[in-house]
């Protein structure tokens, strides 16, 4: 059911939306099988992608700096993805939300 909200979700917002390469990572990570590779290449030609670069990663370096600490965790990837929506200004889609809600600059899609 996640997958087929996610499907829906970004067809309502096609022509609207890029991703982070590092969200493409994530999911190939998981792609253990040629067809499952397959399948999440084919999702992302869709879309574009927006590479790393000196400002995502100086975000990504003081937001881990910033929320890193005995109490808070905050993946690399995560790291990664939120500089990425904060720099570029577009909204994060994710399912996920408690894993970013608390960084200060990231807006939510709905």
């Amino acid at each position: 059911m996640k997958d087929a909200n996610a499907i829906n979700d970004l067809k309502a917002i096609s022509g609207y939306t890029a991703y982070s390469v590092m969200t493409q990572l994530e999911l190939l990570i998981g792609a253990n099988t040629i067809a499952k590779k397959e399948t999440v290449n084919k999702i992302f030609e869709s879309y574009y992608g927006i590479p790393l670069n000196t400002a995502i990663s100086a975000k990504a370096i003081a937001l881990m700096q910033k929320y890193v600490s005995g109490q808070q965790i905050i993946s690399v990837p995560d790291c990664l993805i939120a500089a990425t929506s904060i720099i570029t200004g577009y909204s994060l889609l994710t399912y996920n939300k408690k894993d970013f809600d608390f960084i200060e600059g990231i807006k939510f899609y709905k």
